[in-house]
């Protein structure tokens, strides 16, 4: 026997049957696992990236109706403030040419009735 059998180096026939063994093995799990599950792992990512780019879709369609229908609320306010403002005024002319009769109407029966006291303090004098 050889000085150096049994010692950390003696590879014999082990290493090529280990080389051998790895190798097989490496081919077999890369065949019957790591594929189907890179597989598996590529459309997850494929449904991801889809699914990401319709949400990314969505938000800037949801943006899109966000900024037309604030323009939309932004002219209805518009709208409403000048109708607003419109009636406003035209109720205060109404109610300012109401107030202008009535003051000619009291001028009118306060100038009456000083003429009917003017004439009545004129007939005491004269009896």
């Amino acid at each position: 026997a050889p000085a150096h059998a049994g010692g950390m180096f003696d590879f014999g026939i082990t290493l090529p049957f280990v080389a051998i063994t790895f190798l097989v093995m490496m081919a077999t799990l890369n065949a019957l696992w790591y594929g189907p599950v890179t597989a598996e792992v590529d459309d997850r990512n494929a449904k991801l990236l889809k699914t990401l780019s319709e949400a990314t879709d969505m938000l800037s369609k949801a943006d899109e109706i966000q900024v037309e229908y604030t323009e939309q609320i932004r002219e209805a306010r518009e709208k409403a403030a000048a109708e607003v403002k419109a009636y406003r005024e035209k109720t205060e002319k109404v109610i300012a040419a109401q107030i202008a009769s009535a003051t000619a109407e009291r001028d009118a029966k306060a100038a009456e009735v000083r003429k009917k006291l003017e004439a009545d303090i004129d007939a005491k004098k004269k009896s």
